[in-house]
């Protein structure tokens, strides 16, 4: 399912789109269990075949990335080479709200104070982004049970070397049911951000530029419907400062585009998809190639992504919930973001076990599932975010202008049509998906012809 959490004029929400497959998996499916020290198999993934980074010859070295989004998930490291987490720069932002019983509104305190970059338990949305930048270790014992047994491997991200610096500015937000709007917040707990608090994350990631952790992107998988002008003076701090800035165009659709990925100096993203996701370009109909699809594998041959770009083309859509451009704002790019595959350890919550033991939960088969395909344009930013790391490992000096110059002048046009999908939501059935101009940028980014552009 896709989840759009709620918004509100005065406060900054994560667009998060959240697409869930769980399994429960029999005993007599479990593979013996694999240790942490093993050295994995590395293995590239079909989004990162379509933009083409998997051919590049770069992976980020030297550069610096800052993930402004909900902090990583206590079990990081069993997902992510530790030495790629910069966890001595690792910080958090967070706000205070208010509620006013009058107006039935939120309100912000004014006041943003650190707290730590551990995620809450809320959500693990900030773990997912990051998987797609550097990659994680995969082993799930379900692709055993549809008869696809796969040893632990490393999926390789867009930009395996960089270095990360997670930044928490989004994060649980309880409120009691004698101060909660029943109708608009009946759970009573979300996951969110302020203004301000992202404003201080981006600033916090420019002053670190500045003392000498350069190059620097800081990418954002969140927004807001409303401009804010202490969130676009922090961004134009950044961008003056030499820090590329990316960030998601947001999931509403016709709606329009979120802040900050609307304000035109963001480089934005919006969000697309591989027509033949689930069954494969040589199934006819379903059903459903599921489980490791997403991978590039040699021994099943999966991921047939075309590298003739004329034919890719005609297997590029644009997802329905993309953010469309509205007038007064700009929508630079598309890259994917239907089902993408990645860590999300337990939903909801940190429900987790770690990737190299089977532990009780599996022989009990109720393992809620560490891995989820995952759709939103928060998955599209990093793919951006990954290949600007591999611009500023070739030519560190490149300023955001040039960057955005970039992406958009060797991206795979992608023109405005419809194409019959098979997806799995709201259930699993072929869809026809349209779009027009209003949602492609300059179209699909392409790692290889973005660099080869870089003298």
């Amino acid at each position: 399912m896709r989840i759009g959490l709620g918004k509100r004029e005065c406060v900054r929400f994560a667009l998060v789109g959240i697409c869930a497959l769980m399994l429960v998996v029999p005993l007599s499916s479990l593979p013996a269990a694999a240790g942490p020290k093993i050295t994995l198999e590395t293995r590239s993934t079909w989004d990162a075949d379509m933009i083409n980074s998997d051919t590049s010859g770069y992976t980020g070295e030297g550069v610096y990335v800052a993930v402004l989004d909900t902090g990583l998930a206590p079990n990081w490291r069993d997902y992510f080479p530790a030495d790629r987490i910069m966890t001595d720069l690792g910080k958090g932002f967070k706000e205070d709200l208010k509620w006013d019983s009058k107006t039935r509104t939120f309100y912000e305190s004014g006041k943003v104070y650190e707290v730590s970059w551990i995620g809450d338990l809320g959500a693990t949305h900030g773990t997912h982004v990051t998987s797609t930048i550097l990659g994680y270790n995969y082993y799930a014992p379900a692709d055993a049970l549809e008869g696809y047994p796969l040893s632990p491997v490393f999926v390789d991200g867009i930009a395996p070397d960089v270095k990360v610096i997670p930044v928490k500015v989004l994060a649980d937000y309880t409120i009691g049911k004698s101060k909660t709007d029943p109708i608009d917040y009946p759970d009573q707990k979300f996951v969110m951000g302020t203004d301000r608090a992202v404003a201080a994350g981006i600033v916090y990631a420019t002053d670190l530029k500045l003392a000498g952790y350069s190059p620097m992107i800081v990418t954002m998988s969140l927004g807001g419907p409303t401009q804010a002008p202490v969130l676009e003076e922090a961004i134009n701090y950044a961008i003056e400062n030499g820090v590329i800035v990316v960030a998601s165009a947001g999931n509403e659709g016709d709606e329009g585009m979120g802040y900050p990925g609307a304000y035109p100096q963001v480089i934005s993203v919006g969000a697309c998809g591989w027509k033949y996701e689930w069954y494969g370009s040589d199934y006819l109909a379903p059903p459903p190639r599921c489980r490791i699809w997403w991978l590039q594998d040699p021994t099943y041959g999966f991921n047939d992504i075309p590298e003739d770009t004329s034919a890719l083309v005609d297997e590029v859509y644009i997802t329905e919930w993309s953010s469309r451009e509205k007038e007064g704002q700009q929508l630079d790019v598309v890259a994917p973001g239907s089902w993408v595959r990645g860590p999300y350890p337990g939903y909801p919550g940190y429900s987790h076990l770690p990737w190299w033991s089977p532990g009780l939960g599996w022989l009990m088969g109720w393992n809620p599932g560490n891995y989820y395909y995952v759709g939103g344009t928060s998955m599209s930013a990093p793919h951006v975010t990954g290949v600007a790391a591999l611009m500023l490992e070739k030519d560190p000096t490149l300023n955001q202008a040039q960057i955005e110059s970039i992406l958009t002048g060797t991206a795979l046009c992608i023109p405005a049509g419809s194409m019959m999908i098979f997806d799995l939501s709201p259930v699993m059935d072929w869809y026809e998906y349209s779009w027009g101009a209003d949602a492609t940028g300059a179209g699909l980014i392409q790692a290889d012809a973005a660099l080869a552009a870089i003298p």
